[in-house]
């Protein structure tokens, strides 16, 4: 008569003994006590673009160029942009005269946060200051299609501080790149001012 060979079941309270006892991670989880590796290590508020009041002179330079860009697309018969002209021109208005609401401002150890729109350094390629309208700015180029840049207004918070913690995760450019269309803009800009210069 064959025989049969019965595993004996242990009992849930028997021990092991020490040469079968389980690896660690078989039988417990350890839990990382370390500090959250998220953490904010800048926020200000400030406003959430450049702002300063237009004089009269930039209205009525804005007004003369769009009336004449509107006749010439009237004679060419382009109505389409006819209507993309007022659209611009009721926008350069808007930004010329209502100020900008203040926004929050985060810089973390995951990315920057601008009042609700959140960016991963992997999305940030470097950053550079400038000064637009009598305001510091910081200027942080983007890997995507937009926003190209980030300007984010500094306010009362110190440049070099930022400087500091931003160069921790993106290169710093100690000359601003430009572009052909910002090299374009600048120099119509420097030939067709559309403001009188303020002293």
């Amino acid at each position: 008569m064959p025989k049969f060979f019965v595993k004996p079941i242990l009992d849930p309270t028997h021990e092991l003994p020490s040469h079968q006892t389980l690896p660690p991670h078989e039988h417990q989880m350890e839990i990382d006590d370390s500090p959250d590796p998220v953490r904010t290590l800048l926020s200000w508020k400030a406003p959430s673009r450049p702002f300063r009041s237009k004089d009269k002179t930039y209205y009525t330079t804005i007004a003369i160029i769009v009336v004449l860009l509107i006749l010439i697309a009237l004679l060419i018969q382009e109505f389409i942009l006819v209507g993309v002209l007022l659209a611009i021109a009721f926008v350069a208005y808007v930004l010329g005269f209502v100020p900008p609401d203040e926004i929050e401002y985060k810089v973390s150890t995951q990315g920057i946060t601008i009042g609700d729109h959140f960016y991963f350094w992997d999305w940030l390629d470097s950053f550079w200051f400038s000064e637009k309208d009598g305001a510091k700015v910081l200027n942080v180029l983007t890997h995507l299609r937009l926003p190209g840049v980030l300007l984010i207004v500094l306010g009362e918070t110190d440049q070099e501080v930022v400087k500091r913690v931003v160069a921790r995760y993106l290169p710093y450019h100690e000359i601003a790149p430009k572009t052909m269309m910002d090299k374009w803009a600048t120099s119509l800009q420097k030939f067709f001012p559309l403001e009188a210069k303020h002293l």
